[in-house]
């Protein structure tokens, strides 16, 4: 194999090599992990304010009223958060599947039995599959560091 392609090679197995890098981190739980914890927490202090509640039900209680009314407003929050956690686990599924789908498609035709004899796979064949922006940023990352 000539120089050339001995070069588009190693390039493009960079490259496949940090977009698989990149897919592991952004495989971060430690946001959804927060949230149930918080959850559950709440849940816990929810319980015991109905407790008290009902036990009290009779006469009004400030103290447990602005229990209620904060336990209200963290849920909220939770909420909030659960819906943002939720958009941004989508986009990071949506680009995780855009790698796979990309390194995929990189490995078979780079395998010989696509390759005609004298040709190889060039990071720009590899460019040609991307879908987004961040697929294009990070190969030019991978590039200029590959060829400083």
């Amino acid at each position: 194999m000539g120089e050339t392609a001995e070069a588009n090679e190693r390039i493009v197995c960079a490259i496949l090599a940090e977009q698989v890098a990149a897919l592991r981190e952004r495989m971060d739980a430690t946001t959804a992990f927060d949230l149930l914890w918080r959850t559950s927490a709440l849940l816990s202090w929810l319980s015991g304010l109905l407790g008290d509640m009902s036990a009290h039900s009779t006469h009004s209680n400030p103290v447990l009223e602005r229990e209620h009314a904060e336990a209200m407003t963290e849920i909220a929050e939770i909420r909030r958060a659960l819906d943002e956690l939720a958009f941004v686990q989508a986009q990071r599924q949506d680009f995780a599947k855009q790698i796979a789908d990309c390194v995929v498609v990189a490995l078979e035709r780079m395998a010989v039995a696509e390759m005609p004899p004298g040709t190889s796979f060039s990071s720009m064949d590899l460019a040609a599959l991307y879908v987004s922006a961040d697929q294009r940023k990070l190969h030019d990352e991978v590039v200029l560091r590959l060829n400083r």
